[in-house]
């Protein structure tokens, strides 16, 4: 946005105001804990508060939601990024009673109905959320922004040109870090698999490890097996270094737990995989199952079928014109993801917040 001629500041959790390409970062401070998420909350209200009615403040968090209802209604332009099926993803939280999840979600719907519609825009990332959202605020205020990465032809060549990750091996990669939404144990009965059909290619998970949904035993012993069957927890990593482990990799995997909101969403590292030409092996779920058939680009499994994952990424690692036929769909369907297209989508839904279709651009803070 900022290199698209935008004023752009980003209120975050950094403790300290820095300018990062162009982008003016705001700090929120710390959010650890309880008191910290409210503090920031309270500093993210009173920076709404300040900004000038020309101004669109643009929020991505759905706690954000009741504090943004003061400043719209003092005049202020909000717009809501809205990433996941959030009533979906709420009412199938792990870790909570039924019946305090289905209030939650009740509660997160109702909010939406009181306030999204006094909002000046939604940006929503997928087009199952067209009809909810376009009943809120109607359909010129709804941009529908697909999570299609922007990485551009040179930083894939500087990525493929950087040291690889594990000095020559093939490996098989995984983003978006261990947890049970992510079905790490899947991943782990597939590591199993490709061990005793003798491909000894690691799987390197990428992102935050938090096992917290399953119980302490399961725990411990998902760790002990993912070890013993090839599979390094790598930990999070910046854009960039991700980036690295992503385009050396030979397959990407996305095993995922067959929830409501899996199944409609369509994450990001899907199209990043694409980018960089990997075969894929996904867990079949609704949205994610219409992209791969579209690309031909990669295998379907069932969901939780661990051994079923397994054979597939077996598959492809031991058969070269397999390893190449997907490798090829990917390359030629990455073309059709790129967010240079979403992104004017964005730019004409601040036209016709601020300037009625006018060429110039506004100010924007995003929250």
């Amino acid at each position: 946005m900022a290199a698209a001629g935008y004023l752009v500041e980003l209120a975050t959790t950094t403790e300290t105001a820095s300018n990062q390409d162009g982008v003016q970062l705001v700090p929120l401070g710390s959010q650890r804990g309880l008191v910290g998420r409210i503090l920031r909350d309270i500093r993210a209200l009173i920076l709404m508060l300040r900004q000038p009615k020309k101004v669109i403040i643009h929020i991505h968090d759905p706690e954000l939601l009741l504090s943004a209802a003061i400043p719209v209604l003092l005049g202020r332009k909000l717009v809501y990024d809205v990433h996941e099926f959030y009533e979906s993803r709420i009412a199938e939280t792990p870790g909570l009673p039924v019946p305090f999840r289905w209030l939650l979600s009740r509660a997160y719907t109702l909010a939406e109905r009181l306030i999204v519609r006094r909002f000046s825009g939604v940006v929503i990332v997928s087009e199952g959320m067209c009809g909810r959202y376009e009943s809120l605020v109607g359909h010129d205020r709804v941009a529908l922004v697909q999570n299609f990465p922007a990485i551009s032809d040179a930083q894939v060549q500087e990525a493929v040109a950087s040291p690889h990750p594990v000095d020559g091996r093939k490996f098989i990669v995984h983003t978006g870090g261990a947890s049970k939404l992510r079905a790490y144990h899947v991943l782990v009965e597939a590591a199993e698999y490709l061990r005793s059909r003798g491909c000894d290619w690691p799987i390197l998970n990428l992102g935050k490890v938090d096992l917290t949904e399953y119980s302490p035993d399961e725990r411990s012993k998902l760790f002990e097996r993912g070890e013993r069957s090839g599979i390094r927890n790598v930990g999070q990593l910046s854009q960039s270094e991700a980036w690295r482990y992503v385009s050396h990799a030979t397959i990407g995997c996305m095993p995922l737990l067959p929830v409501s909101n899996n199944a409609q969403g369509q994450p990001q590292k899907l199209f990043e995989y694409l980018r960089f030409g990997l075969p894929i092996v996904a867990t079949d779920l609704t949205n994610i199952a219409r992209f791969i058939k579209a690309t031909s680009a990669g295998i379907l499994v069932p969901p939780e079928d661990g051994r079923a994952m397994g054979l597939a990424l077996y598959s492809i690692a031991g058969d070269p014109s397999a390893l190449e036929r997907y490798s090829s769909a990917a390359k030629k369907a990455a073309n059709s993801y790129s967010f240079s297209t979403e992104f004017e989508k964005l730019c004409a839904l601040y036209d016709r917040i601020v300037l009625g279709r006018l060429a110039q651009r506004p100010s924007v803070n995003r929250g």
